[in-house]
Order: structure tokens, then sequence, then C-alpha cells
């Protein structure tokens, strides 16, 4: 094998194993996302509304709205606040500003997906930092259970 030959074969295997650690990464923030967190946007005062978290990174985040014509959420607006509810009593608080729009179907279901900016302006964009670290990080090292372990007393 000559040398150009092998220096494919090497960006080959680094392709794969990046692809494979982003599909990992984007399947632990789905589960994430969905099975340890709340997610709403307050749309008015008194007023949230469930959305699902689909991605995020330390300057946006893409978030999914069932499409609903009668109630559209904003697909050009600023200073939307979010919430992520890591228990029923205690949620941070992030602001966005709505980038761009796009229709999607997952499941059959027509969503309208929308990606965002963090305000970095606000107190709580350090956490909202640190929190997306963490999500790398662990994404990184986190296993699947696969039940072998049994669980006893002590």
């Amino acid at each position: 094998m000559d040398e150009q030959n092998e220096m494919k074969s090497v960006v080959s295997l680094d392709q794969f194993r990046n692809r494979k650690q982003e599909e990992k990464k984007r399947t632990t923030e789905r589960i994430f996302f969905n099975q340890l967190m709340g997610v709403y946007s307050v749309i008015q005062p008194g007023k949230m509304v469930p959305i699902e978290l689909i991605d995020v990174s330390e300057g946006g985040l893409s978030v999914q709205v069932p499409f609903n014509q009668e109630k559209v959420w904003p697909t050009q607006a600023t200073d939307i606040p979010i919430r992520l509810y890591f228990s029923s009593e205690s949620f941070m608080e992030i602001k966005v500003d709505v980038k761009n729009s796009r229709p999607t179907i997952e499941g059959g279901t027509r969503y309208i997906r929308f990606g965002c900016s963090v305000q970095m302006e606000q107190r709580s964009y350090e956490a909202w930092q640190k929190f997306v670290t963490f999500l790398k990080i662990y994404s990184e090292v986190s296993e699947r259970d696969s039940g072998n372990i049994g669980v006893g007393s002590l």
C-alpha cells in the first residue's frame, strides 16, 4: 500500500470514529432531554408550552414543536425564555433568539424545528455552558446498562 492510500485509510477510520461518536452524543442527548428534563417555552406571561430540545451547543440550541396552524411558535422572535426543568420545583432559564425554522416530519408527526442562539449576556449563560460541556463529556464516557449486574442489599 502506498503512502497516499495509507493516509486515506487513516482519515476514513477517523471519520468513521467521529461519526459514531456524534451518533452516540445525539442519542445520549435525546435520552437525557426526553427522560430526565422538562423543557418549556414561556410564550406569554403566565403561559408555558412544552417544547422538544433536539440539540445543544454553547452558542445555541435547536428545538421542535408540533405543527399547529392556530398556535404558531414565533419564527423570528428575540428574548424567548426557555426553561429547563431538572426537577418539578427547579429550573434554569435561558433566553434565545430564533435564527431559522423549517418544517420536518418525525414518526409521522409534523413539526417545526427552530434554530436559536443563546443570549450570552444573561446570568445563566455560565451554567448553560457547563451544562453543554457536561453533556458532551457524559456522552463520551457513558455506557449502556445491559442489566448483567444484579442489585442486592448490603
